[in-house]
């Protein structure tokens, strides 16, 4: 660990046993012209999860550094510790239940970012992987911008185990985003506040949906999920000085839109007959050769 790394590759593991293997497999067959880092926050998992950590740390003593305690220290101080842990100019993200398939992805995202230092964060497409129904889906179904803007990234979510970001954007990060389940959000908007965001047109990843997962865990907590999500876009909007606020309103009302969608089911188009109706032309819009992608959801 005497080597100044370039990248540090941000793991969160917990109760990952069966998949920490692959998702570090993943990390470690990257090839590159520098050197990097693999931080792992284990937080005391009840599974072998920490004992695969702890021998693959023992392997590959000059790659990984397991962060570990005594007891559950939580998604947001695990979070934390790992951040301050890293040593590298960019931080990658690659949770434990994700893996990441291209052995180039981490040379392809230095490479971009170095050519395009107004860039705070890149990330690339993915496969997402649903294991309730063994489906496998792309991320993004359809063309996206070389370039974002805040206004782009506030329209879009994007793979955590696509990212890589600037460390001096990422430790200026407000305190408070750490209370939240979302806190992706928090990182998409705030290096988006203080640059463009690059997309590399390459599927380099794989993201796990399981009933483990912190996606599908949230999912009966609906109301947490949308007070969470609200809070953080108050809170960014004041922290940016009311900046963005046009775009950051407009996506509140969006999520209040998606909130009463999903807690009156079907009851919502009743109400809102022209919702139906736009949801339906854009079902027809998408064509017959993506409807076996689209998720529909009403």
């Amino acid at each position: 660990m005497s080597v100044q790394p370039l990248v540090s590759v941000r793991t969160l593991a917990y109760n990952h046993e069966k998949y920490i293997p692959h998702c570090l497999e993943g990390i470690l067959m990257q090839r590159t012209t520098f050197p990097f880092e693999v931080i792992i926050g284990e937080d005391c998992s009840t599974d072998r999860t920490r004992e695969i950590v702890l021998a693959y740390e023992k392997e590959y003593p000059d790659k990984i550094r397991g962060i570990t305690s005594e007891t559950n220290v939580g998604a947001a101080q695990n979070i934390l510790r790992v951040q301050q842990a890293c040593r590298g100019k960019y931080h990658a993200f690659c949770e434990g239940d994700d893996y990441w398939i291209d052995p180039l992805k981490l040379q392809k995202q230095v490479d971009f970012m170095e050519a395009h230092p107004d860039v705070s964060m890149c990330f690339h497409n993915a496969f997402i992987v649903k294991e309730s129904d063994f489906g496998v889906r792309l991320y993004f179904t359809s063309a996206m911008k070389e370039m974002l803007t805040f206004a782009d990234a506030c329209q879009n979510t994007i793979p955590m185990a696509s990212i890589m970001a600037r460390s001096e954007i990422l430790a200026r990060l407000p305190e408070w985003r750490l209370d939240l389940w979302c806190s992706d959000i928090a990182i998409r908007l705030w290096c988006a506040h203080h640059g463009n965001l690059g997309y590399l047109n390459e599927i380099m990843a794989v993201y796990r949906r399981h009933p483990g997962g912190l996606s599908i865990s949230m999912g009966p907590l609906r109301e947490k999920r949308y007070s969470d999500e609200i809070y953080l876009y108050r809170e960014f909007d004041k922290e940016t000085g009311y900046q963005h606020t046009d775009v950051i309103q407009a996506r509140m009302r969006q999520v209040e839109a998606k909130f009463q969608r999903e807690r009156l089911g079907l009851f919502y188009f009743l109400l809102h007959p022209d919702k139906f109706v736009a949801k339906v032309k854009q079902y027809y819009a998408l064509g017959a050769c993506r409807r076996d992608t689209l998720e529909w959801r009403l």
